[in-house]
């Protein structure tokens, strides 16, 4: 009885309650529009995969159709406010030009073409959403990426991933927070990865290996990413996020509320993984003297991701031009 009193002594602002419905209205939209566009989107898939073309371009045709379907569900829901770098589109064009001279001197060379792969902060579904969504087609085209096996077991998602060619990982567990992954069973996938690496295909993925609880700090890298990057000594770039769990909240089946998202794309290595790690250790940091390569590669990419995710804040509009000609200067020791 006394709570009921202070409630009703205490009512809850009207802009407060507009905004509540506002928001729920907004989530709304979107989830129908998202929805009714990865049904047609799936039922597509589904003609590609009987047409007469090799795999990569019936997995090449599927990603293009995920982004076409995600960015018309994002181009209708105007009220999350969503802003890329100044210069993102400009950063993608150097890097595509770098791959393309880079491949064409390794085919001269008889060399492996070595790949391109693209990390990200995970703080939301939303990041794979509005990732696709952005990403340029050339790199869509050639990217793959590692999803929880219980993904592919979903309806309508299942069919998504199956067709885009992405790979399934396998926890030995089940337990929330417990990430050691099935070996054995990873076995064939880690082949078909490889695969898919040797013959040109590049890589995106999420290097904390969770969704983060806590946006404002990068968690750290997990190594098996950092790993196989130095295996293939692929070229690294960072695409960093910054208010997706506002848009689509962690524990939400759906998003699409109103909110202000940002996003980069920053080159770490483009020399290669190996490079860049060859650069941290000439600077011979103390704490990494005994360091493993792997290991060094991972906490120097999720120090310059976490600078990347802060240099998005409002308040530092100037930080991101600065963090690139930090990145520059600092691939020119090589």
């Amino acid at each position: 009885a006394q709570a009921q009193a202070e409630r009703s002594s205490n009512p809850i602002p009207t802009s407060v309650l507009m905004g509540a419905m506002l928001g729920s209205l907004a989530r709304s939209v979107y989830a129908v529009g998202l929805l009714g566009n990865m049904l047609w989107t799936t039922a597509l898939m589904n003609i590609v995969h009987l047409a007469p073309m090799s795999k990569a371009w019936k997995e090449g045709v599927c990603l293009v159709l995920t982004q076409l379907a995600w960015r018309i569900a994002l181009l209708f829901a105007p009220w999350m406010s969503i802003q890329g770098d100044d210069d993102y589109a400009e950063q993608w064009g150097l890097v595509l030009s770098l791959m393309d001279e880079y491949d064409s001197e390794d085919v001269r060379e008889g060399k492996p073409r070595r790949p391109l792969i693209v990390l990200a902060n995970h703080t939301s579904f939303f990041d794979t959403v509005l990732g696709v969504a952005k990403l340029p087609v050339q790199v869509l085209w050639r990217c793959r990426t590692y999803m929880a096996d219980h993904l592919f077991k979903m309806p309508v998602l299942s069919t998504l991933c199956k067709s885009v060619g992405h790979f399934p990982v396998h926890f030995a567990s089940e337990e929330d927070g417990v990430f050691k992954v099935d070996t054995k069973k990873m076995e064939p996938v880690e082949k078909r990865v490889d695969n898919h690496l040797q013959g040109g295909g590049w890589l995106c993925f999420f290097p904390e290996g969770q969704v983060n609880k806590s946006p404002e700090n990068i968690l750290p890298f997990r190594f098996g990413g950092m790993k196989k990057a130095l295996e293939y000594d692929a070229r690294i770039v960072q695409m960093v996020f910054r208010g997706n769990e506002q848009v689509w909240p962690r524990k939400c089946q759906v998003g699409g509320f109103p909110g202000k998202v940002r996003y980069s794309m920053r080159p770490i290595a483009p020399d290669g993984a190996r490079a860049f790690v060859q650069i941290a250790r000439a600077e011979g940091a103390k704490e990494e003297v005994d360091m493993p390569d792997h290991a060094i590669l991972a906490k120097r990419a999720q120090e310059l991701m976490q600078e990347q995710y802060e240099a998005l804040a409002e308040d530092k509009q100037g930080a991101l031009s600065k963090l690139h000609g930090k990145l520059q200067k600092d691939n020119k020791k090589d």
